[in-house]
This record gives structure tokens, C-alpha cells and sequence, in this order.
């Protein structure tokens, strides 16, 4: 406490006041300084409704398969994956995104579209296992799209010269 204050007397008033100190280097014992990273902002463009139509996806795949008793309609034979919703053929292997009977791959220059009828020029910025990430060339942002999106018809791929 003595070395962080000093005590002034002055005309019979007892004042405390701080010591400045000034740091000219760093001691070697002193944790290094973080710099403070800004990144840019993240456009999730889903909807609360695709959010709960994905988890539900989701846990119909995680749920554990029961043995079908004959009373219940388990035991028929099940559907495939593709449902009337699913438009587009999309899928993702090794690191590549097929759709729409084409392959796409990362720092592919495509256009991005919305149902929106809004046209994006965008870079796929890489391939995940169930989304693509794109950045748009225009401002440089970043945009998350998952393989179901694509599938429903959410957004739409297509390719575009690099020129």
C-alpha cells in the first residue's frame, strides 16, 4: 500500500494520492499483451423455421432404432432420404460439395442464389462436412450454407467464370 501511495500533509489535511509510474519496456516476467482481434461480422441467414426443420432432421438421425413390433408401422419398409422437399441433389465428399450434377471445390468463383431473387457473386471459402462456407466478393463477408439449404432449394449454386 505504501508503494502504489504516498501520503502529502498540507496545511493540517491528510491527502492520499497515486504514484505514476510509467512502463518504458516490458519485464521478462510480465505476461505478453493480447492484442484486441476485430473480426467480421457473420451473416446467418436462416430462418427459426429451417433452424427447427434441421433439428428435427437431426435428431430423427440420432434417435436410437427400437425393434418395430408388428402393431406399429416401423416395420415397413422405410422411405428414402429423398423426400418431395428435397429439389436438389447435394451432398458433400472429400472436401468437395457435389451439386446439381456438378462438382464445386474450394476458391471456386460461384453466383449465389437466394429465393429471394437476389444474385451474389461469391468464393467458396471452404467445405465442411455439412455446409460450405462462401465469401462474397463484394464486401468480403462470409456465409455459412448448409448442405440442407441446398437441397430444399434455399439457395441455389452456379458456377461463374474467375475472370
Amino acid at each position: 500500500m505504501i508503494q502504489s501511495m504516498w501520503l502529502t500533509h498540507w496545511r493540517g489535511q491528510l491527502s492520499v494520492k497515486p504514484i505514476m509510474t510509467r512502463k518504458l519496456r516490458r519485464r521478462p516476467n510480465d505476461p505478453v499483451p493480447i492484442p484486441d482481434k476485430r473480426r467480421k461480422p457473420l451473416n446467418y441467414l436462416l430462418t427459426d423455421e429451417q433452424i427447427m426443420e434441421d433439428l428435427r432432421t437431426l435428431n430423427k438421425l440420432k434417435s436410437p432404432k427400437r425393434p418395430a413390433s408388428p402393431s406399429s408401422p416401423e416395420h415397413l419398409p422405410s422411405t428414402p432420404v429423398d423426400t418431395p422437399s428435397q429439389r436438389y441433389e447435394a451432398r458433400i465428399e472429400e472436401g468437395k460439395l457435389y451439386y446439381d450434377k456438378r462438382w464445386y471445390h474450394k476458391s471456386q468463383a460461384i453466383y449465389l442464389e437466394s429465393k429471394e431473387n437476389t444474385k451474389i457473386s461469391c468464393v467458396i471459402s471452404s467445405v465442411g462436412t455439412n455446409e460450405i462456407w462462401v465469401r462474397k466478393t463484394s464486401d468480403s463477408t462470409k456465409m455459412r450454407i448448409y448442405l440442407g439449404q441446398l437441397q430444399r432449394g434455399a439457395f441455389i449454386i452456379r458456377r461463374r467464370s474467375a475472370a
